[in-house]
């Protein structure tokens, strides 16, 4: 015989404590939810305005981040931007040389840039530490609606696109190129030896600048790369000191451009060690810190680089920044700290005079402000052009004494066309002055 046990799953203590667990869990959902409302309406996108910071670890990188780091956190004690903080996030990019696959550094910088691009918070870009990251990535900053303040990139292509929302802090190598060539014929430098890397950069310099030199009625000598496969530096020196068809003492100047600072530097290093003490020059990325540190002052004496940081006449924005930097590193601020720190104060004023955050707005006002007030930065006035190339500010070249870089000339654009049989000793002209021979 079998006893039925009554079945009690149903019953009302049981049905109970099923209402109160069920109660409990919608309980908890709703303070969830409320909690969860609460801390986007206490973050609404946030209270800060974020800036995306993209170095590449080149040797100029700490002189750059020092000197954006100093502008933000000026203008942070300012008041920020319209009354809201600025954050800055630091992203490191590939280097490039010409040792690395072009194709490999341009992926990286898409997909870095498409991160960053994807940020709603992000209101602008500023850096890339070469030209071969910052076209590429221009474009994508632009389809992501992000302002783009190019600090290192000098190639002729990254103004030319006319993106409206990319703008270039530094000249470009055709400029850099005509200046150093318009230095040297007028300083008696008329025979020159011109070398490159293989890089996008090396070439369209060293050919802008032999284009320029033969112009102006100067002659190259020779053309060639710093290293091949098949070739070293000492190779390539051998051969420039014993040759057929000139001598060391036929050179009045080696014209060097590379995207590897390190092949540079040991160029340099070499040259010197074996004897030849004709003037080295080449453009900006001869004028840091680090390259002096690494090739040592006296075997940096009569390198001659360009550059729109004039570090022995300052602006008032250039003093801030120069105590600051010194304070940090102890050491005087170059080219780069100035780059990073002028994007930086650069959209502070233009955020101000446009009142709002709205990017293409802020564009237009990066524009106007040539005609309507510049903004006068560390490297003089920071203004630009239609197309988003700084212009009307001064160019300097710059030439190491064994000690420290000074400034010997000054350019600006349009360089006027030198007389057939130009006199060397002739005053120079209302846009050129000539402070050293």
């Amino acid at each position: 015989m079998t006893t039925d046990t009554p079945d009690q799953s149903d019953s009302p203590p049981r049905r109970s404590r099923r209402r109160q667990v069920v109660a409990g869990i919608l309980a908890l959902s709703l303070i969830v939810s409320l909690v969860a409302l609460g801390f986007y309406h206490r973050q609404p996108d946030n209270d800060d305005i974020h800036l995306a910071v993209v170095f590449s670890p080149d040797e100029d990188a700490d002189d750059f981040l020092a000197g954006t780091r100093i502008a933000v956190e000026q203008v942070n004690a300012a008041g920020g931007l319209l009354g809201r903080k600025l954050v800055a996030h630091e992203y490191q990019e590939e280097s490039y040389t010409d040792k690395l696959l072009l194709e490999k550094v341009v992926s990286h910088a898409l997909k870095l840039a498409a991160r960053i691009g994807k940020q709603k918070q992000v209101l602008a870009v500023i850096g890339h530490g070469s030209s071969a990251t910052a076209v590429p990535a221009s474009a994508v900053y632009e389809r992501f609606g992000k302002l783009f303040l190019a600090t290192h990139a000098t190639a002729s292509s990254l103004s030319n696109h006319r993106l409206d929302l990319t703008f270039a802090l530094q000249p470009n190598n055709a400029d850099n190129a005509a200046f150093l060539a318009r230095y040297a014929g007028q300083n008696g430098i008329r025979r020159v030896v011109v070398l490159s890397d293989n890089s996008g950069y090396g070439i369209e310099t060293t050919d802008q600048f032999r284009s320029q030199l033969t112009q102006d009625g100067g002659t190259v000598l020779y053309r060639g790369r710093l290293t091949s496969m098949n070739r070293s530096i000492d190779d390539l020196l051998l051969y420039l000191m014993d040759n057929p068809l000139f001598r060391p003492a036929d050179i009045d100047a080696v014209f060097v451009t590379s995207s590897d600072a390190a092949q540079t530097a040991q160029f340099i290093i070499r040259a010197r060690q074996l004897g030849l003490r004709m003037p080295i020059i080449g453009p900006e990325h001869l004028y840091t810190r680090q390259m002096e540190e690494t090739v040592g002052k006296a075997a940096m004496r009569d390198v001659v680089a360009v550059s729109i940081y004039d570090g022995d006449q300052q602006t008032m924005e250039g003093e801030r920044l120069s105590q600051a930097f010194t304070k940090a590193t102890g050491q005087q601020p170059g080219l780069m700290a100035a780059m990073g720190f002028d994007a930086v104060k650069v959209l502070a004023y233009a955020v101000g005079r446009t009142g709002k955050l709205d990017p293409a707005a802020i564009a237009d006002t990066l524009r106007i402000i040539r005609y309507d007030g510049p903004f006068i930065g560390a490297s003089g006035p920071v203004v630009f052009d239609s197309n988003g190339l700084t212009t009307d500010a001064a160019a300097y070249v710059v030439r190491h004494d064994g000690q420290r870089f000074h400034t010997v000339a000054a350019y600006k654009k349009p360089l006027p066309t030198p007389p057939v049989h130009q006199d060397e000793t002739a005053a120079p002209n209302a846009y050129e002055r000539t402070l050293m021979k």
